[in-house]
């Protein structure tokens, strides 16, 4: 049976989407709502990409708040992929979080962002 998880009433998840993360990436963007910190950044495959692993880079006002690998090997629709920034990140509200593919192959493979952020 699995435990409940400990969920902070001033924590939310703001999310994203791509059509493609693939042979022709698209970026990804999303408002931040409220004065936060960053927690956690994570991305859901929609389909296999081929050849070449893919990275996904998350940046706001021209700096890089994390990055996670889509590993090539083995992927296919439903898979998870995540990173916690390196260091604690605050972003005010109205800032863009910009979540960009880079590297990976493959026609239009979408990609649903999420990133959880708490009050500051």
């Amino acid at each position: 049976m699995p435990l409940p998880g400990n969920r902070t009433l001033n924590s939310a998840d703001l999310t994203a989407y791509t059509p493609s993360c693939g042979a022709s990436p698209v970026a990804a963007y999303v408002r931040v709502p409220f004065r936060c910190r960053v927690l956690k950044v994570s991305g859901i495959l929609g389909g296999a990409i081929t050849t070449a692993d893919g990275t996904i880079t998350v940046s706001a006002n021209a700096a890089t708040l994390a990055t996670f690998t889509v590993t090539q090997a083995g992927s296919a629709a439903g898979q998870l992929f995540s990173a916690v920034p390196p260091s604690p990140t605050y972003l005010n509200e109205d800032d863009v979080i910009v979540l960009t593919p880079s590297g990976a192959s493959g026609a239009a493979i979408p990609m649903h962002f999420s990133i959880s952020v708490r009050t500051a």
